[in-house]
């Protein structure tokens, strides 16, 4: 393929691999086929990782990025399959820095469980060619009926429950209650994140950033489920992504058993 799409890799990288990103993707193609080789066509990111460790761009990255693609005529394409409908306790995480990118993907929150994706764009490219001509953004399950349902669904409990107002209230109960634990255990090296999309780092030293070994992480794992809590701590990049229907009472029994879980693998290895 001539030319170039630049999978932005600001914080360790970026995973794809879902349909609504290949259709992005898909018309980038057509653009770059239009315009030439040599040619950066768009930047794609998700814009709070997630796979990844849940980073948050710094301040004035996103303006900075959107700003840099206005002046190279540069499509923006934001990943808000994972940090969209108000997991990060905006609507999209893109809404913290009042960036409106040209096309946005869709997807898990958007279904409420039901399998269901989709690609946002502005009306200015999606009546452009090749965007616009017959067929190209047709897909044998595109508009599927039950899909559609369950995602009218999800939205109006999004809407009538608050649950962007209650993401945004209990995620940050949960990062404060978070911070307690880096001060608590020097294998906390780092706590982020915004709404209910936070993360943890489990480090061997603070000042090498080393990540925990898995095998103590694995026993964390082990040790959270005896004590009655389901959580990704298998892995020295700990993710905390709860239902956004999550009380504020729940969520703190939760971090509760994370921390007596912790304490007590930590002693046994000899990490207290």
């Amino acid at each position: 393929m001539p030319g170039f799409v630049h999978v932005l890799d600001p914080y360790h990288g970026i995973q794809r691999g879902w349909d609504s990103a290949d259709e992005a993707l898909r018309h980038i193609e057509e653009v770059i086929q239009l315009e030439g080789p040599h040619t950066i066509a768009a930047f794609i990111l998700e814009s709070v990782t997630g796979t990844n460790g849940i980073l948050v761009p710094p301040d004035g990255y996103m303006q900075g990025l959107r700003a840099l693609c206005d002046k190279y005529n540069i499509l923006l394409i934001c990943d808000e399959v994972m940090c969209g409908f108000g997991r990060t306790g905006e609507w999209f995480a893109v809404n913290h820095w009042n960036v409106v990118p040209d096309i946005m993907t869709v997807g898990k929150g958007v279904g409420g469980g039901f399998p269901l994706a989709g690609v946002v764009s502005t009306d200015k490219l999606t009546s452009s060619k090749p965007w616009s001509n017959p067929s190209f953004s047709s897909s044998s399950y595109g508009g599927n009926p039950l899909a559609s349902a369950a995602g009218l669904a999800a939205l109006e409990i999004i809407l009538k429950e608050d649950l962007v107002k209650n993401a945004d209230r209990v995620g940050a109960v949960m990062l404060t209650e978070l911070m307690h634990l880096k001060e608590k255990y020097r294998a906390v090296g780092e706590v982020r994140g915004r709404g209910l999309l936070l993360g943890i780092e489990l480090v061997e030293d603070r000042q090498t950033r080393k990540p925990l070994d898995k095998a103590i992480t694995r026993d964390l794992y082990m040790e959270c489920l005896r004590r009655g809590l389901v959580s990704m701590t298998y892995s020295p990049t700990i993710r905390i992504n709860p239902p956004l229907v999550i009380s504020e009472e729940t969520a703190r029994a939760g971090l509760a058993i994370l921390d007596e879980a912790l304490g007590a693998v930590l002693r046994r290895h000899g990490r207290d």
